[in-house]
């Protein structure tokens, strides 16, 4: 199996938390999230062990007198949840300062997540997207499928131009279900374009979070000299003193930091800077509890 691009380090880290969304959901399958249908289907189902987090009501405290451990049932009002990981595998994703790029980084991430997913027992796709193609792997249960999604997540390339917008759009044609989006992208587009896209996740009643992979290079600017700048996307170049463009690079960087998490923050989604050089536990564990 091709476990190679699953972080362990991150999946071990993150063993006994949870990926769940502040929505309330319409499924009617058993798992961790809360659903619409509260009583609906009221039916003990069976017990897990107690985890920070979990409703003190639903503590089995004869099981506990018996074991000695504190187990909480679940019912089937609890329900599983679709999770589409967009990557986006445009040219820009392949800019690497030192060993890892970002696109390098942001499939270990996609992987990473998606192992910790299904292994809670929700369902996961995979989209890539470029100008150049859109491709939708609709989620699937069960490990088995890790196996598949992996394989397609080591055999993407990235290249092109970024087609943020277009990829949500198609997604968002195939949903029949609850889901969640989860957007990982260096997000070098258009602010508007980059709103757009979550506004039509948000239209359709989807939470979402996007997760923005940046090398360490494009916030801090460590070159130095005169030093010619190539556009991995388009074919561009532009020399650059860097001695005097330092501190105006960084102020612009920030700012467009700062605007993309108002973005998210206006519109009802979650925001995480995601720097390559940091570790993909520490990316994962702002957007799951214990």
């Amino acid at each position: 199996m091709s476990k190679d691009i699953i972080d362990i380090e991150a999946a071990l880290k993150l063993r006994g938390f949870f990926f769940r969304i502040s929505s309330r959901i319409r499924g009617y399958r058993v798992g961790i999230h809360k659903s619409f249908h509260k009583g609906i289907s009221p039916d003990f189902m069976e017990y897990k062990e107690y985890s920070l987090g979990d409703e003190l009501r639903h503590i089995d405290w004869r099981l506990y007198g018996r074991l000695d451990r504190l187990y909480v049932k679940k019912f089937e009002d609890e329900v599983n949840l679709n999770w589409y990981i967009l990557i986006d595998r445009s040219g820009s994703m392949g800019y690497a300062s030192k060993e890892v790029s970002k696109f390098d980084y942001a499939v270990r991430l996609s992987a990473t997540l998606a192992y910790l997913l299904l292994k809670q027992g929700d369902s996961v796709g995979i989209v890539d997207f470029s100008d150049k193609e859109v491709d939708i792997i609709l989620p699937r249960s069960g490990t088995a499928s890790l196996i598949y999604i992996l394989e397609k997540l080591k055999s993407l390339r990235p290249g092109g131009k970024s087609s943020l917008k277009e990829a949500v759009l198609k997604t968002v044609g195939r949903i029949n279900m609850d889901s969640v989006f989860v957007l990982v992208s260096d997000f070098l587009m258009d602010l508007e374009l980059i709103e757009e896209s979550i506004k039509l996740t948000r239209a359709v009643g989807k939470d979402t979070i996007a997760i923005h992979v940046i090398d360490p290079d494009e916030i801090e600017f460590n070159f130095d000299g005169s030093i010619e700048f190539e556009d991995m996307e388009e074919d561009i170049k532009v020399l650059v003193e860097t001695e005097g463009f330092r501190d105006i690079y960084k102020k612009r960087v920030e700012e467009f930091i700062q605007k993309l998490r108002l973005i998210c923050r206006k519109n009802g989604s979650r925001y995480v800077l995601s720097p390559s050089n940091i570790p993909i536990g520490d990316v994962l564990i702002q957007i799951s509890d214990k």
